[in-house]
Protein backbone atom coordinates (compact mmCIF):
# COMPACT_ATOMS: atom_id res chain seq x y z
CA UNK A 1 0.00 0.00 0.00
CA UNK A 2 1.09 3.39 -0.55
CA UNK A 3 2.39 5.69 2.34
CA UNK A 4 -0.01 8.70 1.63
CA UNK A 5 -3.97 7.73 2.27
CA UNK A 6 -5.63 6.55 -0.90
CA UNK A 7 -8.13 9.35 -2.61
CA UNK A 8 -10.00 10.03 -5.69
CA UNK A 9 -10.90 13.58 -5.93
CA UNK A 10 -12.46 14.97 -9.02
CA UNK A 11 -13.64 18.72 -9.17
CA UNK A 12 -15.58 20.62 -12.19
CA UNK A 13 -14.08 17.97 -14.58
CA UNK A 14 -14.98 18.74 -18.76
CA UNK A 15 -13.47 16.41 -20.79
CA UNK A 16 -14.06 16.75 -25.18
CA UNK A 17 -12.60 14.75 -27.75
CA UNK A 18 -12.19 16.80 -31.24
CA UNK A 19 -13.93 15.70 -34.20
CA UNK A 20 -12.03 16.63 -37.67
CA UNK A 21 -14.19 17.23 -40.51
CA UNK A 22 -12.86 17.25 -44.14
CA UNK A 23 -9.21 16.70 -43.29
CA UNK A 24 -7.30 15.71 -45.85
CA UNK A 25 -6.55 12.08 -46.37
CA UNK A 26 -2.97 13.05 -48.01
CA UNK A 27 0.04 14.61 -47.57
CA UNK A 28 -0.43 16.81 -51.22
CA UNK A 29 -3.76 17.46 -50.08
CA UNK A 30 -3.00 18.80 -46.56
CA UNK A 31 0.10 21.05 -47.81
CA UNK A 32 -1.56 22.40 -50.78
CA UNK A 33 -4.91 23.15 -47.92
CA UNK A 34 -2.37 25.35 -46.38
CA UNK A 35 -0.74 26.95 -49.14
CA UNK A 36 -4.67 27.86 -50.04
CA UNK A 37 -5.30 29.01 -46.81
CA UNK A 38 -8.45 26.30 -46.01
CA UNK A 39 -8.92 25.07 -42.46
CA UNK A 40 -10.83 21.93 -42.02
CA UNK A 41 -13.14 22.83 -39.18
CA UNK A 42 -12.30 21.05 -36.01
CA UNK A 43 -15.49 20.30 -33.31
CA UNK A 44 -15.44 19.22 -29.88
CA UNK A 45 -17.39 16.79 -28.26
CA UNK A 46 -18.54 17.10 -24.81
CA UNK A 47 -17.86 13.31 -22.91
CA UNK A 48 -17.51 14.63 -19.48
CA UNK A 49 -19.35 17.73 -18.60
CA UNK A 50 -18.53 19.80 -14.81
CA UNK A 51 -18.70 16.22 -13.23
CA UNK A 52 -17.58 16.07 -9.44
CA UNK A 53 -16.56 13.24 -6.98
CA UNK A 54 -14.74 12.09 -4.15
CA UNK A 55 -14.11 8.63 -3.04
CA UNK A 56 -12.09 7.57 0.17
CA UNK A 57 -10.83 4.80 1.56
CA UNK A 58 -12.74 1.71 2.27
CA UNK A 59 -15.51 2.96 -0.44
CA UNK A 60 -17.81 1.04 -3.81
CA UNK A 61 -18.63 3.57 -5.91
CA UNK A 62 -20.51 2.66 -8.43
CA UNK A 63 -21.11 4.64 -11.57
CA UNK A 64 -24.31 4.06 -13.53
CA UNK A 65 -26.27 5.18 -16.98
CA UNK A 66 -26.46 4.35 -20.58
CA UNK A 67 -23.59 3.85 -22.91
CA UNK A 68 -22.31 6.78 -23.87
CA UNK A 69 -23.18 8.91 -20.97
CA UNK A 70 -19.55 9.61 -19.83
CA UNK A 71 -18.90 6.65 -16.97
CA UNK A 72 -15.76 5.42 -18.87
CA UNK A 73 -14.36 8.43 -19.75
CA UNK A 74 -14.19 9.12 -16.22
CA UNK A 75 -12.53 5.99 -15.45
CA UNK A 76 -10.11 6.16 -17.89
CA UNK A 77 -9.27 9.92 -16.79
CA UNK A 78 -8.57 8.71 -13.06
CA UNK A 79 -6.04 5.69 -14.50
CA UNK A 80 -4.44 8.06 -15.97
CA UNK A 81 -5.09 7.24 -19.63
CA UNK A 82 -6.92 9.86 -20.14
CA UNK A 83 -6.30 13.68 -19.76
CA UNK A 84 -8.79 16.11 -18.39
CA UNK A 85 -10.18 19.14 -20.72
CA UNK A 86 -10.71 20.87 -17.51
CA UNK A 87 -11.09 20.88 -14.25
CA UNK A 88 -8.72 19.14 -11.45
CA UNK A 89 -8.44 15.40 -10.54
CA UNK A 90 -6.14 13.98 -8.00
CA UNK A 91 -5.66 10.41 -7.45
CA UNK A 92 -3.32 9.24 -4.45
CA UNK A 93 -2.15 5.84 -4.49
CA UNK A 94 -1.12 2.26 -6.84
CA UNK A 95 -4.25 2.64 -9.76
CA UNK A 96 -4.84 -0.78 -11.50
CA UNK A 97 -7.81 -0.38 -13.99
CA UNK A 98 -9.98 -3.17 -15.30
CA UNK A 99 -11.51 -1.42 -18.51
CA UNK A 100 -11.96 -4.31 -20.52
CA UNK A 101 -11.27 -8.42 -20.21
CA UNK A 102 -7.29 -9.33 -20.53
CA UNK A 103 -6.62 -5.21 -20.37
CA UNK A 104 -2.84 -4.87 -20.61
CA UNK A 105 -2.11 -8.73 -21.64
CA UNK A 106 0.42 -9.26 -24.20
CA UNK A 107 -1.77 -11.94 -26.79
CA UNK A 108 1.28 -13.93 -27.81
CA UNK A 109 2.67 -14.20 -24.17
CA UNK A 110 1.31 -17.15 -22.05
CA UNK A 111 -0.98 -16.47 -18.91
CA UNK A 112 2.01 -16.58 -16.61
CA UNK A 113 4.46 -14.34 -18.68
CA UNK A 114 1.27 -12.02 -18.56
CA UNK A 115 0.72 -12.02 -14.79
CA UNK A 116 4.44 -10.72 -14.59
CA UNK A 117 4.13 -8.51 -17.20
CA UNK A 118 1.57 -6.65 -15.67
CA UNK A 119 2.82 -6.76 -12.18
CA UNK A 120 5.89 -5.18 -12.86
CA UNK A 121 3.72 -2.83 -14.87
CA UNK A 122 2.34 -1.62 -11.22
CA UNK A 123 5.39 -1.34 -10.07
CA UNK A 124 5.83 -4.64 -8.27
CA UNK A 125 9.20 -5.82 -7.85
CA UNK A 126 9.36 -9.94 -8.63
CA UNK A 127 9.40 -11.49 -5.49
CA UNK A 128 6.54 -10.07 -4.31
CA UNK A 129 4.72 -11.54 -7.49
CA UNK A 130 6.09 -14.63 -6.90
CA UNK A 131 4.60 -14.42 -3.66
CA UNK A 132 1.57 -13.91 -4.74
CA UNK A 133 1.54 -16.40 -7.90
CA UNK A 134 0.10 -19.50 -6.33
CA UNK A 135 -3.17 -17.49 -5.06
CA UNK A 136 -3.62 -15.63 -8.59
CA UNK A 137 -3.70 -18.81 -10.53
CA UNK A 138 -6.00 -20.51 -7.84
CA UNK A 139 -8.34 -17.92 -7.67
CA UNK A 140 -8.50 -17.61 -11.21
CA UNK A 141 -9.05 -21.71 -11.58
CA UNK A 142 -5.92 -21.30 -14.37
CA UNK A 143 -3.89 -23.89 -13.48
CA UNK A 144 -4.64 -26.39 -16.47
CA UNK A 145 -3.76 -23.41 -19.02
CA UNK A 146 -1.63 -20.39 -17.68
CA UNK A 147 0.87 -21.82 -19.62
CA UNK A 148 -0.47 -21.47 -23.02
CA UNK A 149 -0.79 -18.20 -24.89
CA UNK A 150 -3.12 -15.97 -23.75
CA UNK A 151 -4.76 -15.33 -27.65
CA UNK A 152 -6.10 -18.73 -27.20
CA UNK A 153 -7.86 -17.57 -24.34
CA UNK A 154 -11.59 -17.59 -24.26
CA UNK A 155 -13.50 -13.65 -22.88
CA UNK A 156 -13.80 -16.11 -19.66
CA UNK A 157 -10.76 -17.28 -18.82
CA UNK A 158 -9.42 -13.44 -19.77
CA UNK A 159 -11.59 -12.26 -17.50
CA UNK A 160 -10.83 -14.30 -14.48
CA UNK A 161 -6.99 -14.15 -15.34
CA UNK A 162 -7.04 -10.11 -15.44
CA UNK A 163 -9.50 -9.72 -12.26
CA UNK A 164 -7.46 -12.27 -10.43
CA UNK A 165 -4.22 -10.71 -11.58
CA UNK A 166 -5.91 -6.78 -10.67
CA UNK A 167 -7.15 -8.18 -7.06
CA UNK A 168 -3.87 -9.70 -5.68
CA UNK A 169 -1.68 -7.12 -6.99
CA UNK A 170 -3.48 -5.22 -3.99
CA UNK A 171 -3.59 -1.56 -5.51
CA UNK A 172 -5.27 1.49 -3.73
CA UNK A 173 -7.70 2.32 -6.21
CA UNK A 174 -9.30 -0.66 -8.28
CA UNK A 175 -11.08 0.31 -11.19
CA UNK A 176 -13.67 -2.71 -12.65
CA UNK A 177 -15.49 -1.37 -15.82
CA UNK A 178 -18.47 -4.04 -16.82
CA UNK A 179 -16.40 -7.13 -15.95
CA UNK A 180 -19.13 -8.82 -14.84
CA UNK A 181 -21.17 -9.19 -18.06
CA UNK A 182 -19.91 -12.51 -18.58
CA UNK A 183 -19.14 -15.31 -17.04
CA UNK A 184 -21.69 -17.83 -14.74
CA UNK A 185 -23.28 -16.48 -11.53
CA UNK A 186 -20.49 -18.61 -9.06
CA UNK A 187 -17.97 -16.46 -10.88
CA UNK A 188 -19.71 -13.67 -10.53
CA UNK A 189 -20.43 -13.94 -6.72
CA UNK A 190 -16.74 -14.44 -6.35
CA UNK A 191 -15.93 -10.98 -8.12
CA UNK A 192 -18.68 -9.86 -5.50
CA UNK A 193 -17.34 -11.35 -2.63
CA UNK A 194 -13.66 -9.82 -3.51
CA UNK A 195 -14.38 -6.63 -3.97
CA UNK A 196 -16.17 -6.30 -0.86
CA UNK A 197 -13.44 -7.62 0.40
CA UNK A 198 -11.04 -5.37 -1.07
CA UNK A 199 -13.10 -2.36 0.42
CA UNK A 200 -12.71 -3.91 3.75
CA UNK A 201 -8.83 -3.59 3.14
CA UNK A 202 -8.82 -0.25 2.98
CA UNK A 203 -8.71 0.04 -0.65
CA UNK A 204 -10.92 2.18 -3.39
CA UNK A 205 -13.23 0.80 -5.60
CA UNK A 206 -14.90 2.33 -8.89
CA UNK A 207 -17.17 0.10 -10.23
CA UNK A 208 -19.35 0.15 -13.27
CA UNK A 209 -22.06 -2.12 -14.24
CA UNK A 210 -25.42 -2.27 -16.18
CA UNK A 211 -26.94 -4.62 -13.98
CA UNK A 212 -28.16 -3.30 -11.09
CA UNK A 213 -28.60 -6.35 -9.00
CA UNK A 214 -24.56 -6.29 -9.26
CA UNK A 215 -24.24 -2.56 -8.21
CA UNK A 216 -26.81 -3.28 -5.44
CA UNK A 217 -24.35 -6.56 -3.63
CA UNK A 218 -21.19 -4.34 -4.44
CA UNK A 219 -21.68 -0.20 -4.10
CA UNK A 220 -21.89 1.82 -0.91
CA UNK A 221 -23.34 5.09 -2.63
CA UNK A 222 -24.29 5.25 -6.30
CA UNK A 223 -23.61 8.36 -9.22
CA UNK A 224 -26.42 7.85 -11.98
CA UNK A 225 -24.84 9.93 -15.32
CA UNK A 226 -26.34 11.42 -18.36
CA UNK A 227 -24.77 13.21 -21.28
CA UNK A 228 -21.76 13.35 -19.27
CA UNK A 229 -23.51 15.14 -16.35
CA UNK A 230 -24.35 13.87 -12.98
CA UNK A 231 -28.22 13.13 -12.33
CA UNK A 232 -28.24 12.01 -9.19
CA UNK A 233 -25.65 10.75 -6.40
CA UNK A 234 -26.82 9.43 -3.12
CA UNK A 235 -26.98 5.69 -1.34
CA UNK A 236 -27.02 2.83 -3.40
CA UNK A 237 -30.78 1.91 -3.07
CA UNK A 238 -32.09 5.24 -3.26
CA UNK A 239 -30.48 6.07 -6.64
CA UNK A 240 -30.75 2.60 -8.28
CA UNK A 241 -34.95 2.48 -7.55
CA UNK A 242 -34.63 6.24 -9.30
CA UNK A 243 -32.65 4.90 -12.04
CA UNK A 244 -34.47 1.64 -12.72
CA UNK A 245 -37.60 3.64 -12.50
CA UNK A 246 -36.70 6.27 -14.92
CA UNK A 247 -35.01 3.73 -17.55
CA UNK A 248 -36.21 0.28 -17.11
CA UNK A 249 -32.02 -0.91 -16.66
CA UNK A 250 -32.09 -4.30 -16.00
CA UNK A 251 -31.41 -6.01 -13.00
CA UNK A 252 -29.00 -9.05 -13.94
CA UNK A 253 -27.65 -10.45 -16.89
CA UNK A 254 -30.28 -12.04 -19.34
CA UNK A 255 -33.00 -10.52 -17.23
CA UNK A 256 -35.79 -8.74 -19.32
CA UNK A 257 -35.88 -4.78 -19.18
CA UNK A 258 -38.22 -3.24 -16.66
Amino acid sequence: MATDTPLVDIEGLWKAYRRHHDRPARLKDAFLARVLGHVHQVEATWAVQDFTMRADPGEVVGLVGPNGCGKTTVLAVVAGVLRPTRGAVRVRGRVCPMLQAGAGFHRDLTGLENIYLSGAILGMPRRQIDSKLDDIIAWAEAAKWVDTPVRTFSSGMLMRLGFSVAAHMEPDVLIVDEILSTGDEAFRARVRGRLRHEAECGRIVLFVSHYMAEVRAVCDRVIWMRDGGIVRTGPTDEVVDEYMAATGAPLEPGACEL
